[in-house]
C-alpha cells in the first residue's frame, strides 16, 4: 500500500517553505534514510530524507521546483512495486467521508497569514481555493484570489520571490514575538577568569580535536548548566500554560550572508568543552552553507546572540519563539568599575536576559542570571 510524502514541519513556526526539487527519479526505488526531496526555509536548503521505503512516484500536479507548500502538503508517495500514482489517488479518492460529513461540506483549513490576509483584502476564504495538490489555503492562495478579482484599473500581482519569502517568513516570526511580555534582567560578568581559561584551553583543544575554542562556546556550557541548576525557568508557553523542557539545547544566533539562523547544539549541559566547541562549528559550517537538516534547528530552551565581535556593548534581544529566553552578549572589554573606594579597569562581559513573563517571573530570572553569573566567573566548573 502506498505511504504518503508529506511536507514536514522546518521549524517551530514556520507554516509553509520552497520546494526545492527531488533528489530522486521518479521510478526509483527509494530506502528509509535516504535523502529524498530538498525544501527551502529563510533561504536555507535542507534534505529531507524518506521515513518509508518503496518506489518513489510524485504526485501528479504536484510542486515544481521553487514552488510555495505548506506543512503537511501531499507531494508524491512511496509505492509497491508496479503501484502506479493513479490507483493511489483513485484509491483516494474513492474513501469514505465521516459520518455526517460531505465532501462539499468540509471547510479548507487556512493558515493564520491567509486568514488575516483575505480579512484586510475584504476576501471571503469560502471563495479561495488551494493550490493544486495543497491542503489548505496560504497566503498566496489569497492574493492570487484577489489578483484574478475584476479592478477598474488591474495591477499585475507578481509572486514574491524564494529571497522575498524567506525574508517574510523571518518578519512574521519576529511580528509573533513581538506580541510576547518581555522583560529584561541584566548583569556584567567580571571575565578575567574566563578569558584566562579560554587562553589555556585553546592551544589544547586546537591540537587535540582540531577546533578554535571560543567564548560563545564556554557560554554555550554555562548557560545549559544555569537552565539545569534553575529549572523553573527551563520552561515554555504552548496552548494556554507553561510547559517544561525535558533537556538543555541551546540555541545559537549565526548571521548568513543573507539571513539569520539558529542552529541548536543539543544536550548542552552533557557535553564536554571540546565535544561541544566541535558540534558548535560543524553547525555554523553547515548554516554557512545553506545545509541545514530540519531538526538542525528545533527544540532549543533558550538561544544566544552575540554582537561583541561587532563592537556592540549591550543590546536587548527579542525572544526566538516558543523559547521564553534569549541571551544577549556584548563586546568582553576593559571598563572602569569602582573596587572599594578606587576606580580599576576590569574585562567585563555584559549580559541581557529577555524573559517571557507569562511563564518566568522577575525573581526566577534573576536566579537564573545570578547562576548564569557565578558559573563563568568561576569557569572551572564547566570543566567537572
Amino acid at each position: 500500500m502506498a505511504i504518503e510524502i508529506n511536507v514536514p514541519r522546518l521549524g517551530w513556526s514556520s507554516e509553509d517553505g520552497i520546494f526545492a526539487g527531488w533528489l530522486k527519479q521518479p521510478g526509483e526505488r527509494v530506502v528509509s534514510g535516504e535523502p529524498l526531496f530538498a525544501l527551502e526555509s529563510d533561504k536555507v536548503t535542507m534534505e529531507v530524507e524518506a521515513l518509508d521505503s518503496g518506489i518513489l512516484r510524485p504526485l501528479e500536479g504536484g510542486p515544481a521546483a521553487g514552488a510555495l507548500v505548506v506543512v503537511g502538503q501531499v507531494i508524491g508517495y512511496l509505492a509497491a512495486e508496479g503501484e502506479q500514482v493513479a490507483e493511489i489517488a483513485s484509491a483516494a479518492a474513492g474513501a469514505e467521508p465521516a459520518a455526517g460529513e460531505t465532501a462539499a461540506a468540509r471547510p479548507t483549513p487556512a493558515s493564520p497569514r491567509a486568514r488575516a490576509r483575505a480579512k484586510s483584502l475584504g476576501i471571503e476564504l469560502a471563495a479561495v481555493s488551494p493550490a493544486p495538490g495543497g491542503r489548505r489555503i496560504v497566503e498566496e492562495d489569497v492574493l492570487r484570489a484577489a489578483a484574478a478579482l475584476p479592478k477598474p484599473a488591474a495591477v499585475p500581482v507578481e509572486a514574491p520571490s524564494v529571497a522575498a519569502r524567506g525574508r517574510r517568513v523571518i518578519a512574521a516570526r519576529l511580528e509573533e514575538s513581538f506580541r510576547t511580555p518581555h522583560f529584561y534582567v541584566q548583569a556584567d560578568v567580571n571575565a578575567t577568569a574566563l578569558a584566562r581559561l579560554r587562553e589555556e584551553l585553546l592551544p589544547v583543544l586546537l591540537e587535540r580535536d582540531g577546533v578554535r575554542l571560543s567564548v560563545n562556546d564556554l557560554l554555550i556550557k554555562a548557560t545549559a548548566l544555569a537552565l539545569r541548576a534553575r529549572p523553573e525557568v527551563n520552561r515554555y508557553w504552548r496552548d494556554g500554560e507553561s510547559v517544561p523542557w525535558e533537556t538543555a539545547h541551546i540555541g545559537l544566533a549565526v548571521q548568513t550572508e543573507e539571513n539569520l539562523l539558529v542552529p541548536v547544539i543539543r544536550d548542552a549541559d552533557r557535553l564536554g568543552v571540546g565535544a561541544l566547541a566541535r558540534a558548535r562549528q560543524a553547525l555554523v559550517e553547515k548554516s554557512q552553507a545553506g545545509r541545514l537538516q530540519a531538526g538542525d534547528s528545533e527544540g532549543a530552551s533558550l538561544t544566544i546572540s552575540n554582537l561583541g565581535a561587532f563592537g556592540v556593548d549591550r543590546f536587548q534581544a527579542i525572544l526566538n519563539p516558543p523559547q521564553s529566553l534569549i541571551l544577549a552578549v556584548g563586546r568582553m572589554a576593559k571598563r572602569p568599575v569602582v573596587e572599594g573606594d578606587a576606580v580599576v579597569a576590569r574585562l567585563t562581559l555584559p549580559l541581557s536576559v529577555s524573559v517571557d513573563h507569562r511563564v518566568i517571573d522577575g525573581v526566577a530570572a534573576a536566579r537564573f542570571l545570578e547562576a548564569l553569573v557565578q558559573t563563568l566567573e568561576a569557569p572551572l566548573r564547566l570543566l567537572l
